[in-house]
């Protein structure tokens, strides 16, 4: 009776498991459908969302063209205003330079003749240190022929000492060769020393395992110390073998002792050496840097020498070049004087008709500049009527944001029913460990029918496991396929904004050259109006030409 009492109570305890265990799977399919039913809600906004982007991507395509059709507009509108305003500029300097010309030829006309006498007295002064120069050139030359002498000797040794150099760099560079291959052996002995090290720590490895195992069989053969004579047989047998392995493994340690030993004084011997030769290598190094410093202080005091001749012969030159091109200054202002006292007769003649036919064509920039204005005002209303398009599609983006925040808390909500999933697949898969343990007990060996139960409810949860991993991969693939729409909408969001303040920049310009035109075009009437007034009072007077209008 007391041996039967545990038995029983067991057996109640497992058929309550099995109870509880489908209570659970009840709650895990109400779960799984809850879920389902999420998931087709979710997919129904995601596709309304798609359908929503789609009709803005369509509207924000065709706002697309007709702004890209407005910016060709205002394009071909600043360009136009931009070539009338560089007219009327033109047209401005051509007047004011016209009317100050008309005043400095008088003036140039009385400077000329006092410019050519001093010219004259100048190039006979010219002519004079003229012939000196020649002669220090002549002195220069000499000089420099002298420094190309020694030029020529001073390269001669250079290429000596570049000679030397390039033998001692030979002899540095098979020292180094020769300082690697030693690196090389050395990399390669202590290689050898640490796979003699690995081979040792494997030995005791295995002589530890060996002594636990050996352990573990002293403790079987206590424990059955009151078993049959056979046992007793087959536990001197492996005592006999355990000593055996014990004697082979200290063997065994001894000779890999041995031969670390031995290894190690072999490459110390060969690490000595190394050292050795490493320090003759180094002093020859040192030795070829000290030389190659020598050659390259002389190399250095070389160059210097050749840059100063070569200076010293480029300043000479220069002086030369600049005295024979200040005599051929002067002989060239000579001759442009006189050409110049006679084109400026001529000159003042034309002068007058340039200034009528100037007046006609600011007269007609006024009129383009007119039209222009009324064109400008078209494009500003075509432009307002932009901006208010663009305002409207701004509040469409923010109602898009305020979508978008709507599909992340969503997707957080996805987030969180997944984690909460994921807990309940842990606990069933605890569950199910559970009920395998207790199926693998030796005292179920007797109750088929329990054990077959057990089985077909393993089977069941690991058929809901496998259910809810590929829910939970196509919750993932929903979520990232939202992101990216969500990433995407914000970038046009950001794209929009930025054409938004490049259309307003555009009037903001607009408007300023709108005003700068006007303000020009009552300066060029002004200047207008006071050169006709002027001109009027000139021929009044009856001088016979026209009086000059000075430039406002």
């Amino acid at each position: 009776m007391d041996f039967k009492s545990p038995t029983i109570s067991y057996e109640n305890s497992l058929l309550s498991n099995p109870q509880d265990l489908e209570e659970q799977l009840d709650e895990e399919e109400a779960a799984r459908q809850k879920l389902q039913l999420d998931k087709v809600t979710a997919e129904a906004k995601i596709k309304k969302m798609e359908e929503d982007i789609l009709l803005l991507e369509d509207q924000n395509s065709k706002f697309l063209k007709e702004k890209k059709l407005l910016e060709d507009r205002i394009t071909e509108m600043t360009s136009q205003l931009t070539e009338e305003e560089e007219k009327a500029k033109n047209l401005g300097k051509v007047k004011n330079k016209q009317e100050m010309m008309m005043v400095d030829l008088e003036e140039r006309l009385k400077k000329e003749e006092k410019t050519r006498q001093e010219l004259e007295k100048a190039k006979r002064k010219l002519d004079a240190e003229s012939s000196d120069l020649q002669d220090q050139i002549a002195e220069l030359q000499a000089q420099i022929e002298e420094l190309k002498v020694q030029l020529t000797k001073k390269e001669e040794e250079l290429q000596a000492a570049l000679a030397r150099g390039d033998d001692e760099a030979l002899q540095k560079n098979n020292a180094l060769k020769q300082l690697r291959e030693l690196q090389a052996q050395i990399a390669e002995l202590q290689e050898d020393l640490e796979s003699e090290r690995i081979s040792r720590s494997k030995a005791e490895k295995l002589k530890r395992d060996l002594s636990e195992e050996l352990e573990a069989l002293k403790t079987e053969l206590e424990d059955t110390l009151d078993t049959t004579a056979a046992q007793q047989e087959l536990r001197s047998k492996r005592e006999q073998e355990v000593a055996e392995l014990k004697k082979a493994i200290d063997e065994e340690a001894k000779n890999h002792e041995a031969q670390i030993q031995d290894m190690r004084q072999r490459h110390a011997v060969a690490l000595e050496e190394l050292s050795e030769q490493l320090e003759q290598a180094r002093r020859f190094k040192a030795n070829l840097e000290k030389n190659k410093q020598c050659l390259e202080s002389d190399n250095k005091e070389l160059a210097c020498e050749v840059k100063s001749l070569q200076q010293t012969k480029s300043e000479s030159e220069y002086k030369r070049k600049k005295l024979e091109a200040q005599l051929q200054e002067f002989t060239a202002r000579a001759t442009e004087v006189e050409r110049a006292k006679v084109e400026l007769t001529d000159r003042s003649s034309k002068l007058q008709t340039e200034l009528d036919n100037v007046s006609a064509l600011l007269e007609e920039a006024e009129k383009k500049g007119v039209k222009l204005a009324k064109e400008v005002d078209n494009l500003s209303g075509k432009l307002q009527d932009s901006e208010e398009l663009l305002q409207e599609e701004t509040r469409q983006k923010l109602n898009l944001s305020a979508q978008i925040r709507q599909l992340e808390a969503e997707k957080n909500n996805l987030l969180e029913q997944q984690e909460e999933e994921e807990e309940a697949r842990r606990g069933l898969e605890k569950q199910l460990q559970t009920v395998q343990a207790q199926v693998l007990r030796p005292g179920l060996e007797e109750d088929g029918g329990v054990i077959e139960g057990l089985e077909e409810a393993k089977r069941k949860l690991q058929k809901d496991v496998e259910l809810a991993n590929q829910r939970l991969e196509e919750k993932s693939i929903c979520l990232d396929k939202m992101e990216k729409t969500k990433n995407r909408l914000q970038q046009e969001l950001d794209d929009q904004m930025v054409d938004l303040d490049h259309q307003r920049q555009i009037v903001s310009n607009l408007e300023k050259k709108q005003k700068k035109f006007d303000q020009m075009l009552a300066e060029e009437k002004t200047i207008s109006a006071r050169c006709a007034e002027e001109r009027d009072r000139g021929d009044d007077a009856g001088g016979g030409r026209a009086s000059p209008c000075r430039p406002v």
